[in-house]
């Protein structure tokens, strides 16, 4: 039997995907760190929409540990990969720790890499899947005071389009979704503060799914989102700049 393996899916925008596929009867693997919130979010998940969830506690920062996940369901056919799991800093980057780039690296970069690459080559020789990398429309400009976090986004673009490229007419699609500011605790976690135009989880993850399903390539919730991405970089990079620093000031 087939299986969702989404990284990062017991909360946000990663659990909201979660849910998507749940009601449409799949199975369903969450991996993330949290023990406890894994566990709440497979009950909730079977309880609400009657679906098999196996729930992974993995660091995906650390080394090897995509590797390892990979060998956890290697039992498993895995007809869709998400690769959600992802941090970001916020602050001026010379004041960011020299560990927490690293880690957001790992995370970010090289375990969605790593994981892209060993699903897909399951995928191609089966010439069906789809693998579903999430970037931000930060991907598309350099963001002062969260440069690591828009750089590394800015890859997972640019590789995800690039990989779709290459796996054109196998059977096997690859995609990315570039959400702007959404309603999670990703904000806390990385020292920030929600605006007050940000879209609702929910909404994300099904606009995601609409157009995964679609064949769409990159993906962006939002029709105002759609629109900021293609402003003019030099100005987009500023307001951002501007944005990050008063909230960093304000806490």
């Amino acid at each position: 039997m087939s299986h969702v393996l989404i990284t990062g899916g017991s909360e946000g925008i990663g659990f909201e995907l979660s849910k998507c596929f749940a009601e449409d009867g799949c199975d369903l693997i969450i991996a993330g760190r949290n023990a406890e919130k894994l566990q709440k979010a497979a009950s909730c998940l079977e309880e609400q929409y009657h679906v098999h969830v196996r729930q992974i506690v993995i660091d995906l920062s650390l080394p090897q540990a995509a590797e390892k996940l990979y060998e956890e369901v290697s039992d498993t056919e895995i007809s869709v990969l998400i690769n959600n799991a992802g941090m970001g800093t916020a602050g001026e980057a010379w004041q960011i720790s020299a560990e927490e780039d690293e880690k957001l690296i790992a995370l970010n970069i090289t375990a969605l890499t790593v994981l892209t690459k060993l699903f897909l080559k399951d995928m191609l020789a089966r010439n069906r899947g789809t693998i579903m990398n999430v970037a931000s429309t930060g991907a598309f400009l350099p963001g002062p005071y969260i440069a690591s976090y828009y750089a590394s986004k800015a890859y997972v673009l640019s590789y995800t389009q690039a990989l779709a490229e290459e796996v054109k007419n196998t059977g096997v699609h690859v995609c990315c979704l570039c959400p702007g500011p959404v309603s999670t605790g990703f904000y806390r976690k990385s020292g920030q503060k929600a605006p007050g135009t940000a879209m609702n989880a929910e909404r994300c993850a099904r606009y995601a799914c609409r157009m995964m399903k679609e064949g769409k390539t990159v993906i962006i919730p939002g029709l105002l989102n759609r629109i900021a991405v293609k402003a003019p970089k030099g100005i987009a990079m500023r307001f951002v700049g501007r944005m990050k620093k008063r909230n960093l000031r304000k806490k």
